[in-house]
């Protein structure tokens, strides 16, 4: 909640100090003058001074009249003045009775996007109340994130905590402050043009309207979409990991295991259970890692029993292990050109797949743009020829086939057959993708065994070269070269175990998320409470309708959507023959579409009454009755305004209307009346 104390304008040439101050009370507060003496002004400035610009443009010009930044006078017949400082001072206080005085300058003494604030200390054994003053920026990145930033500081001293929401560019952002304000502040030039704000749209916020009002009205429906889409980013994140890692699994990046029983996609069963085999590739096939290597281990056990002897001795042995050693080296040189002749085979398979795809996504929106354009009533559509065939793009006149008597395919006919084409060849692409990480895994373990095959052979070879009474080497160095194998195996499997370890954590994770999110996605995303808040905020919206005399439909047929909360009707639609929603601003009168917007808004602040909501507390109507086409009665809502509750609520109006026309319509209801004549920005002494 917040509420304004007193505002204090101050406009300063060579000569004169020019200014006003005004004091506010909580309830309603009508600032009465002539139109062109500056009511607006004071309104404006409550906008400026707590940096909100950008709720009525993009660009950040100063919202405040030339007499504020570069030349005033006191009548409209004395010559002007060069304004050489400037600034607004406001004073507010929140449902923390916290009262905070806000300074910005506008011309001279600092810059613009500076804020200055001071907050009232109590000081310690009964001293004096101390000022603490404090600095904050504005309109820079982080000024609605950072410690330093005003309007994460105003947001505080609101009591909001502003969700993240998504932009269209796919990032997000907080619900800045700014686009909250315009359903509070009604600005005179573009405010009364629509029923909800006007919202800006410049911040690139999905569904602003939605998002805005979800959080106005404390729903928890927008609680519920704000963590369903965190979930779906969390399970996004999470299944972005499993691919990472998995593809570590599949590719061989943990060396040369193949593992067995990894989904591509995280599963439920996974995380209870995951039933994974590791394989390694050894003497031309892919064996159980733990049956590998526990030969491994046999055979080193039994190298290592076998008694050393003599170069002359174990000649002959050393001989046939060398003949075996080349029968198996040749035979492992022939797998490795097999193995790799296959993978080029299965590579270009798997590039003609990914080039007969682009083509295919080519012809789809080619066939889906014709009958776009055939829809729209075109009889000229060069988009798709029908003569050619979707697959081979052969013309069908070109066949050496018998001519038939049935036609080509029909345009629908032909996207559904292209889809089914994208659906097979896709499948067939994934088909290659999966197989050629399988070949290079293969190849791999070929490669490595290959080089161990040459390893032996020219251990062998030494080993018949050395002098006949020295001890033969041969057996020792292969048990040395198995024991690296089996050390390589085990340091493999550790990597493994982590990695496999890592993704039984992310299935369990993601099968908690997926099931918090199927929570969310069964049922209405509307509580209770909710449905209560947005049955009460019509009930309310329809008796101010009575009240303020709205006449294009009955009110008791205005109801609010769903999906956006603005008002709308049923009304009867000729194309279809039967009633639809539509939105109630396009169909009522100009007068109406005032009267609907004050409803609108004294309907949401009431609200506040009764419900837990993030209303700020404060409404600001800027000439309500100006822009209407016919009269409107702005005594009903002078006092419907004084109604609210003055100790949450205050209401704000800057009117034109004549001062005993306002003091006729409220008579002794509660109310603060602040009247000028002439100019509102005077020569102070």
């Amino acid at each position: 909640m917040i509420q304004v104390c007193s505002l204090k304008l101050r406009s300063i040439t060579a000569r004169t100090v020019y200014g006003v101050d005004l004091d506010f009370n909580s309830g309603l507060n009508i600032v009465q003058a002539d139109n062109t003496s500056g009511k607006s002004t004071c309104l404006q400035a409550i906008i400026y001074v707590l940096g909100l610009e950008r709720s009525l443009s993009a660009n950040l010009s100063v919202p405040l009249p030339f007499a504020m930044r570069e030349r005033i006078h006191e009548t409209k017949d004395d010559p002007y003045e060069e304004v050489l400082q400037s600034y607004v001072e406001i004073e507010v206080c929140n449902h923390r009775d916290e009262k905070l005085r806000i300074r910005r300058s506008i011309v001279g003494d600092a810059d613009p996007k500076l804020i200055s604030t001071w907050s009232t200390e109590e000081a310690e054994d009964d001293g004096p109340v101390r000022e603490r003053q404090r600095d904050f920026f504005v309109h820079d990145p982080g000024s609605a994130t950072r410690e330093s930033g005003f309007h994460h500081f105003l947001a505080g001293f609101l009591g909001w905590e502003l969700p993240d929401v998504p932009r269209f560019d796919g990032t997000e952002c907080p619900l800045y402050v700014e686009t909250l304000f315009p359903m509070f502040f009604v600005e005179q030039k573009r405010g009364w043009s629509t029923v909800q704000g006007p919202l800006p749209t410049h911040f690139r916020i999905q569904d602003i309207n939605r998002r805005v009002l979800e959080f106005v009205l404390n729903l928890d429906a927008g609680k519920v979409r704000r963590e369903r889409a965190e979930l779906n980013k969390r399970i996004g994140f999470l299944g972005s990991d499993w691919t990472d890692k998995r593809r570590v699994l599949s590719k061989g990046g943990v060396d040369l295991i193949r593992f067995i029983g990894v989904p591509k996609t995280p599963t439920a069963e996974f995380s209870h259970q995951a039933a994974i085999s590791l394989e390694v590739f050894t003497d031309g096939e892919w064996l159980p890692l733990e049956l590998a290597s526990k030969e491994l281990q046999d055979e080193i056990a039994k190298l290592n029993n076998i008694e050393l002897v003599s170069t002359e001795e174990a000649e002959a042995s050393t001989q046939k292990a060398l003949e075996v050693a080349q029968l198996k080296y040749d035979e492992l040189g022939a797998m490795f050109e097999v193995a790799r002749t296959e993978f080029r085979t299965v590579l270009e398979e798997n590039r003609a797949l990914k080039k007969r795809l682009e083509v295919l996504d080519i012809d789809l929106k080619r066939h889906q743009d014709t009958k776009k354009l055939m829809a729209l009533g075109s009889e000229v559509t060069d988009a798709v020829a029908f003569e050619s065939c979707p697959t081979c793009h052969q013309h069908l006149t070109q066949e050496l086939l018998p001519p038939s008597s049935a036609g080509a395919m029909a345009l629908d006919e032909n996207i559904a057959f292209i889809k089914s084409q994208q659906l097979m060849y896709k499948s067939a692409l994934a088909a290659t993708e999966e197989r050629l990480g399988e070949l290079r895994l293969r190849g791999r373990s070929i490669e490595q065994d290959y080089k161990e095959a040459q390893s032996e052979l020219r251990s062998l070879k030494r080993a018949l070269v050395r002098p006949a009474s020295s001890v033969s080497r041969a057996t020792i160095e292969k048990s040395v070269r198995l024991q690296a194998r089996l050390d390589q195996w085990e340091e493999m499997q550790e990597r493994a175990d982590g990695l496999v370890d890592d993704l039984v954590a992310i299935a369990k994770e993601w099968a908690r998320l997926s099931s918090r999110l199927k929570e969310l996605r069964t049922g209405d995303d509307f509580s209770l409470e909710d449905k209560n808040k947005i049955s009460r905020l019509q009930s309310l919206v329809q008796g101010h309708l009575r009240t303020f005399d709205f006449h294009s439909f009955p009110p008791s047929e205005i109801t609010l959507a769903r999906d956006n909360f603005r008002p709308q009707v049923l009304v009867f639609d000729k194309d279809s023959d039967g009633e639809i929603e539509k939105d109630i601003g396009f169909e009522a009168s100009a007068s109406d579409g005032i009267r609907l917007k004050w409803s609108y808004y004294l309907s949401l602040l009431e609200l506040d009454e009764n419900y837990d909501t993030n209303h700020a507390g404060l409404v600001v109507f800027d000439e309500p009755g100006q822009q209407a086409a016919d009269p409107v009665n702005l005594t009903s809502l002078f006092q419907e305004s004084a109604k609210v509750r003055p100790d949450r609520h205050q209401i704000l109006i800057a009117t034109s209307e004549k001062e005993h026309a306002i003091k006729e319509g409220l008579g002794d209801r509660p109310y603060n009346l602040i009247s000028f004549s002439g100019y509102i920005l005077k020569p102070l002494n």
